[in-house]
């Protein structure tokens, strides 16, 4: 059975991670079928923005350590490897996409929670949610990408902070050092996200994909960022939504653009 949940409405995809008994923590299984789904979105020219979600009461308890230990042997040097590439192929799916991917946020956002939210282009979160990354507690590094994707939004010192004391940060505190986009009232965090989700999918498809592919390499040196300019402006000026824009600007009305 799978553990993660498509739901569409128009150009904006819906993905709820289903797992609320285990505050929605990961299995490979579940992990794997939503790099899938996101994937699958990605390569979708309908959809124009990613909502993602947790069921319940909570976004995601990272890693489901349930699993772990006990009478089952540990994996291998071999079996770490492989499922440490999982692992890294959904922050790619999440970073990489050219669609905006918006995380809603109610309650924990642990460990691979924490990273899904600060790999996301907007994360909406509720003032009562709570994050935390205990990595240092169980002697394991940060993963999914976490390492690039935090300190672009907190800064270096910050997530050293976080890290090595395994401190936990409210909604609100998550907001006002930049973790968080925007807060919402307890409970109402998907209902603000679906609407920004709604604005995104206004935009134009080829400058956010564009856009975003730069921003993953962030930060970029000056020199970095006109080569940038250099090899995409152009193409983005020959493109159809390039002429739609501007003529939608001209005749003081809202563009349709293609992705073309």
């Amino acid at each position: 059975m799978t553990q993660i949940k498509l739901q569409r409405s128009g150009p904006v995809a819906v993905l709820t991670l289903d797992n609320p008994a285990r505050r929605n923590a990961f299995t490979p299984e579940m992990r794997r079928s939503l790099t899938a789904e996101l994937n699958a979105l990605s390569h979708d020219d309908e959809v124009r923005a990613i909502v993602l979600t947790g069921e319940g009461e909570h976004f995601c308890a990272g890693a489901d350590l349930s699993r772990v230990g006990g009478a089952a042997a540990p994996p291998s040097f071999i079996q770490a490897g492989e499922n440490l590439k999982d692992v890294h192929h959904l922050a790619r799916a999440i970073v990489l996409s050219p669609k905006p991917i918006i995380t809603a946020v109610e309650g924990d956002a642990f460990g691979a929670g924490l990273s899904m939210v600060a790999g996301s282009d907007l994360a909406i979160v509720a003032r009562t949610a709570r994050f935390g990354a205990a990595f240092a507690k169980i002697g394991i590094v940060p993963d999914v990408g976490l390492l690039h994707s935090l300190p672009n939004r907190i800064g270096v010192a910050r997530t050293r902070r976080l890290i090595f004391t395994s401190s936990m940060l409210s909604g609100e505190e998550a907001f006002r050092i930049g973790l968080a986009d925007e807060l919402a009232e307890s409970g109402g965090a998907l209902e603000l996200a679906l609407r920004r989700a709604e604005e995104l999918a206004q935009a134009a498809p080829i400058t956010i994909a564009l856009t975003k592919g730069a921003l993953a390499a962030a930060p970029m040196s000056f020199d970095d960022a006109l080569r940038f300019e250099l090899m995409h402006l152009p193409m983005a000026l020959a493109s159809q939504d390039s002429k739609e824009g501007l003529a939608a600007f001209k005749e003081k009305r809202k563009p349709n653009f293609q992705g073309r």
